[in-house]
């Protein structure tokens, strides 16, 4: 069986393991990994690479073992490598998660059935077992033939593609590409914040956890020579909620798989939005959370509301918040087994308010925005409408009311791009599979899959059964997976799938 892994950040470290793990507990499985991935440091993925020790993980080390049976895994890594961060409650440096991610991986890669390709993938072509040419839907099997950036076409016909091609480009909002002075993609921050010149006019478009890694670095790295504030320019408040800290009681949380199969047996293949409320209330109920108090106290993200979060203990919020965090690995089994209708009144009247309090922020990372916000060092602009380049330099940013401000760099931190067409304008693999009707467009954004065996959906080939895709282009079907531990679990679940369905064909 011939298997391609294309890009081995989080999820590929899933799907590889599993794939090993088979390929030791059946050992006479003819199996060949073919990894693709143009980095030279393989297993700890984008997000994790080496840059500045500022850009921390956004959970706590004891929530991000990959260890299914050891939830101490990444403490026990910690314990022998970084014992100053071997606390429970820290949050590790990204860098350093990806060394832990690396060193977790190693002995998979150095697996015998295991060849590794330096080298990107640029564009997919379904042929049969033979190398010809499909050209829409056949009741044969479907096999894939892959491209590397050099334009040459791989011998190697695969049964199999993982695709672990990590998050889309970061969107494009404002049409700036391409002009002086504006950093579209910030990441690794050392290499394109660093030679930015401090007497410069800088703004930041968007205050999400991208954009709090701008500030903090650019505050740190050009500290006491930077001749102006910079300035966080939002089209609404700017912030999510404060994360409280870990938790040691009890926390009533219904929801689980067998919750979810119960309501879907009950309900002829659904859960109906109004169970999933009415659970929800039960829970903060037993919990004794005023759920109403604190959307109204922190619901909008306002400065006030983080001045008071930073400063004053909250227990429902604090509850409110881990109950989030319980329930993330079941979101996206509820948000799938809603009906359309039922989905949709959920994004537009409950999503955007649950979100708020699910994506939180650090309270170190807050406390150094607001020191610096009464230092005079850091600046908000809400209610931004639009930006425009100048002729003579800089950008002048505009606001619903007609006013604007200059500056002369603006860092995008305004989040990834979600739609598939905007996209093939700065991503050729992207394009290649929309323009060969590989990749459908999802209805609210990135790419048709099924779930939860994520194969993709083609408008031309039809389920595309052994062409797996993860990660954020999955994400408003995969919901709720913005970390490690769910990336690499799915990883993991899209392969033992797929071997599964292997071994029962050969039965």
């Amino acid at each position: 069986m011939q298997i391609a892994i294309v890009g081995l950040g989080v999820a590929g470290n899933g799907s590889l393991k599993a794939l090993i793990d088979f390929k030791n507990q059946y050992p006479k499985q003819p199996l060949t990994i073919d990894i693709y991935d143009e980095s030279t440091s393989l297993g700890n993925g984008f997000p994790y690479q080496e840059d500045d020790h500022k850009l921390v993980m956004n959970s706590y080390a004891k929530d991000l073992s990959i260890e299914a049976d050891n939830p101490n895994d990444l403490l026990d890594w910690l314990s022998y490598h970084h014992k100053e961060y071997c606390n429970p409650g820290a949050f590790i440096p990204r860098a350093m998660y990806g060394d832990y991610l690396k060193d977790r991986m190693k002995h998979y890669l150095d697996n015998d059935h295991v060849h590794i390709h330096y080298q990107r993938i640029q564009d997919i072509q379904v042929v049969d077992q033979t190398g010809d040419h499909i050209t829409g839907i056949q009741e044969k099997n479907c096999y894939y033939q892959l491209q590397t950036a050099d334009g040459h076409w791989q011998n190697t016909i695969y049964n199999v593609v993982f695709l672990n091609i990590g998050h889309p480009p970061y969107a494009d909002h404002y049409h700036l590409m391409g002009h002086s002075g504006y950093i579209h993609d910030p990441y690794p921050v050392k290499e394109k914040l660093a030679a930015i010149h401090p007497n410069k006019k800088i703004g930041i478009i968007g205050s999400g956890l991208t954009g709090l890694d701008v500030m903090r670095y650019l505050q740190y790295h050009y500290a006491n020579q930077l001749a102006r504030s910079i300035t966080f320019f939002t089209r609404s408040t700017p912030f999510s909620s404060v994360k409280q800290g870990p938790y040691d009681g009890y926390i009533q949380a219904t929801f689980n798989m067998d919750w979810i199969k119960n309501q879907q047996s009950a309900h002829n293949g659904y859960i109906p939005l109004d169970n999933i409320l009415e659970t929800f209330m039960e829970d903060m109920a037993v919990n004794k959370v005023d759920v109403k108090r604190v959307i109204d106290r922190y619901g909008s993200g306002a400065i006030t509301e983080i001045r008071q979060e930073l400063a004053h203990y909250d227990r429902d919020l604090h509850i409110f918040q881990i109950y989030t965090g319980i329930v993330t690995p079941y979101l996206p089994y509820i948000y799938m087994g809603m009906s359309v209708l039922d989905r949709n009144i959920y994004k537009q009247e409950y999503m955007p308010i649950f979100e708020h309090f699910r994506s939180q922020m650090t309270h170190e990372a807050l406390e150094d925005i607001m020191q610096w916000y009464d230092e005079g060092k850091v600046t908000f602009h809400s209610k931004l409408a639009d930006i425009k380049p100048c002729s003579d330099g800089g950008f002048e940013l505009i606001f619903e009311n007609g006013s604007s401000k200059h500056v002369d760099i603006l860092v995008n931190a305004a989040g990834f791009e979600s739609q598939l067409l905007p996209a093939t304008q700065q991503d050729v693999f992207i394009k290649n599979m929309v323009n060969r009707e590989i990749f459908t467009p999802a209805l609210d954004g990135g790419v048709l899959v099924t779930w939860p065996q994520g194969q993709v959906i083609s408008q031309r080939y039809g389920t595309l059964d052994n062409l797996l895709l993860s990660g954020r282009w999955i994400m408003t079907t995969q919901y709720g997976n913005n970390n490690a531990q769910m990336s690499f679990a799915f990883g993991q679940q899209v392969a033992k799938q797929f071997l599964d369905r292997q071994v029962k064909a050969y039965k």
